[in-house]
């Protein structure tokens, strides 16, 4: 039996490209939640509201397509999003099925506070990591993204 498989040694495992991924999210997910801890907004529920903003009555469902969301998570982002009062839902009247999203004043000036954090939270990032390393990183995680974008659970279908 243990012919048939060799065990990968823990230092492959630390240098895996998934494993690096997971660790980089975690920590700039980390420092964005640090940095909007006032707002108490998560990267995922800001990059809602930024859509919204920029494409009102936007449906739930081109929403997820945009920030690669299934349907099951975009709909508990908005949920939470909408008992926050950040955002209003309605149906749509041509679809019936559809629901057409647009953000509160509430919502807009929550945006505009969480924008100031992300915009906190990438000048932290650049100045440990370096501008011209964190150009090269965004554009290799780019490409990463869009070359593999199919094998992802939540496709990104749509890009601003």
């Amino acid at each position: 039996m243990g012919e048939d498989f060799t065990l990968v040694e823990v230092c492959d495992v630390w240098a895996a490209p998934g494993f690096l991924i997971r660790r980089c999210h975690q920590i700039a997910t980390g420092i964005f939640l640090e940095e909007a801890k006032a707002e108490d907004l998560t990267p995922v529920q800001f990059a809602a509201l930024a859509f919204v903003h920029f494409e009102p009555e936007i449906d739930q469902r081109t929403l997820g397509e945009m920030i690669a969301l299934d349907r099951s998570s975009v709909t508990k982002c908005i949920d939470r999003l909408e008992r926050r009062g950040f955002i209003h839902r309605k149906v749509s009247p041509s679809d019936k099925r559809a629901r057409l999203l647009t953000l509160t004043p509430l919502g807009a000036s929550a945006l505009s506070d969480v924008s100031k954090a992300a915009n906190r939270t990438r000048t932290r990032i650049e100045t440990s990591f370096g501008a011209e390393k964190l150009a090269q990183l965004s554009t290799l995680l780019a490409e990463f993204a869009d070359a593999l974008n199919s094998t992802s659970r939540a496709p990104l279908t749509s890009q601003a």
